[in-house]
């Protein structure tokens, strides 16, 4: 009886020895793993965040500049109109061809018939029957008197092309005396967004005011002119202002695939919203290598231990309580006492080395994941600086004009609205120059446009070599239009250095065959901030009815 105790005790230690075995080795391995795979998944998750983040707001800017910029043409059009109707067809052609995203354009008077319509190829086409006079952009347009942008719709005067609409009004004054409408493709300001951002695994969903799709990447499981329903307006709610940081939500039924998806929406001008979606693969892809290689460790492990248990087994005699003893002191990352391996019989000496060597094999193997880590934690590190300085360089590049130098639109609206406030604050004068450089299209007609931008940058250099202060600001809103903001400076300031820009131009002697005086001139309108004023835009409208009397009266001249 006694003997069958001590051989049932003895099978029970062995149990043991082989549980705590695979314990202290499998176990490490699993957490250490499992550790690795959160933190994989985590700053992944982290980096798709500020990736989301930071393309959603870049994207909306890129789409809200590109519609101001056609709203901006459209309603210069019609101011000209207002004043001089007869330049309606070359007007509308040249609209047409500055701005080659719209697809059409068209004039209507007060009561809503079509006096002009003209396409993309500057073709005169014949005008609809029945006029506009019922349809609801002009009504709105009439009412209150301002730009309108439409949602996405179709029409048959566009055949199968999506587009949006934007109508500027006609005054005569303050009276509505008709308006212009052009329409422009979805595709034009939607398609190389959607394309860059699907390289990039990102699916592009725009939606408009009414909850319309104007543009719906192909991954989505929308179509454009489709209605959202529920889960475009828990979109449409979920966006914020691309000033504000982006949230970011997990939400399915959004993708073709079923996936869920992780989506960022911002809200654009004219309550449009866009939103990014990233498909949840695209966390899920990385933890993949991960999860083969500790799949591969596991066996290996397993391997190791029941090599190691196999031995035990076979080799494991009445000295196994010596043996485990001599376990009780060992710890990951130590070795076993050489005086314990003296008081075991010769054919436990194997085993006692091949727990030593398999210590040894799970130092290495630590040190190894720790390696691996560090240098993964280190390209997270990387490529996120390398991301945030992309950032901030696309942001100043969207207010730079690239071929002159000088602000863009965007940059120009941001320098007007600072100055004004900041001549507002301190009661210091601001004065405008508005510029537009005399004959410029017969220049490009003459000798090319590659000439032509070769031009505007001597030009940009002329006028920057005239103003007086550093902080004086050029833009070029478009074209061959510049302007320049001069805070802090009086009206008859204003006029002086009017008069060196027009000294300048004249200086750079570029020469212009198309020109009465064979060399390029600019016209110059001044204007200063008056006590009326209420807002930047009332001293950009009289530099511009300024430039305008400087032109009627001969070009190469200033008009105040």
């Amino acid at each position: 009886m006694q003997s069958g105790e001590d051989a049932s005790g003895t099978w029970s230690m062995r149990h043991r020895l082989a549980f705590g075995l695979a314990l202290a080795t499998l176990l490490p391995v699993l957490l250490f793993g499992a550790a690795l795979l959160w933190g994989q998944w985590r700053d992944s998750r982290d980096t798709l965040l500020l990736r989301l983040d930071a393309n959603a707001r870049l994207n909306a800017g890129v789409i809200d500049d590109y519609i101001d910029a056609q709203q901006a043409g459209l309603d210069l059009l019609a101011d000209q109109m207002a004043m001089d109707l007869s330049r309606a067809k070359p007007d509308l052609a040249k609209l047409l061809y500055i701005y080659p995203g719209m697809l059409r354009a068209l004039h209507v008077d007060a009561d809503g018939n079509v006096s002009l319509v003209r396409d993309a190829r500057g073709r005169e086409l014949a005008p609809p029957a029945g006029g506009v006079g019922g349809e609801a952009w002009f009504r709105w347009v009439r009412a209150q008197s301002r730009i309108h942008v439409s949602g996405v719709h179709r029409q048959d005067a566009y055949g199968d092309e999506a587009v949006v609409t934007i109508s500027a009004p006609v005054l005569r004054g303050n009276v509505f005396d008709g308006a212009l409408q052009a329409a422009i493709p979805i595709e034009s300001f939607t398609r190389l967004s959607s394309e860059s951002l699907a390289r990039r695994d990102l699916q592009l969903l725009l939606l408009d005011a009414d909850n319309r799709v104007i543009h719906a990447a192909p991954g989505l499981s929308f179509s454009v002119l489709d209605d959202a329903g529920p889960l475009g307006r828990q979109l449409r709610a979920l966006a914020r202002p691309s000033d504000r940081e982006v949230r970011v939500r997990r939400m399915p039924g959004l993708l073709h695939d079923g996936d869920d998806a992780y989506v960022a929406a911002v809200r654009l001008k004219h309550g449009w919203t866009l939103v990014l979606a990233a498909p949840g693969a695209v966390l899920r892809a990385p933890l993949l290598p991960r999860l083969l290689l500790l799949a591969a460790m596991l066996g290996v492990t397993l391997l190791g231990v029941g090599a190691a248990i196999w031995w035990q087994r076979k080799m494991l005699s009445d000295s196994l309580g010596y043996l485990l003893a001599s376990l009780r002191g060992y710890a990951l990352g130590g070795r076993i006492d050489t005086s314990v391996n003296a008081r075991l019989p010769d054919e436990l000496l194997p085993l006692a080395e091949g727990i030593g060597e398999l210590g040894a094999r799970m130092n290495a193997a630590f040190d190894e994941l720790n390696k691996v880590l560090e240098e993964r934690e280190h390209v997270i590190a990387t490529r996120t600086d390398s991301l945030r300085q992309a950032v901030a360089e696309l942001d100043r590049l969207s207010r730079t004009d690239a071929l002159t130098g000088s602000l863009n639109y965007r940059g120009f609206l941001e320098a007007g609205e600072r100055l004004w406030g900041e001549a507002q604050a301190s009661g210091k004068p601001l004065s405008v120059l508005a510029l537009d450089i005399d004959y410029f299209k017969r220049y490009n007609d003459l000798y090319g446009h590659a000439q032509g931008d070769s031009a505007l940058r001597r030009f940009a250099g002329a006028v920057r070599s005239a103003l007086l202060h550093s902080d004086d600001v050029l833009a070029r809103p478009g074209g061959e239009e510049f302007t320049v903001l001069l805070p802090a400076t009086t009206h008859a300031q204003a006029m002086h250095v009017a008069n060196r820009v027009c000294q300048r131009v004249r200086d750079a002697d570029i020469a212009h065959a198309g020109s009465p005086k064979e060399r390029i001139t600019v016209s110059v309108g001044v204007a200063t901030l008056q006590p009326g004023d209420t807002e930047v835009e009332d001293i950009l409208k009289r530099a511009d009815a300024a430039l305008y009397r400087a032109k009627a009266v001969g070009r190469d001249t200033i008009s105040d």
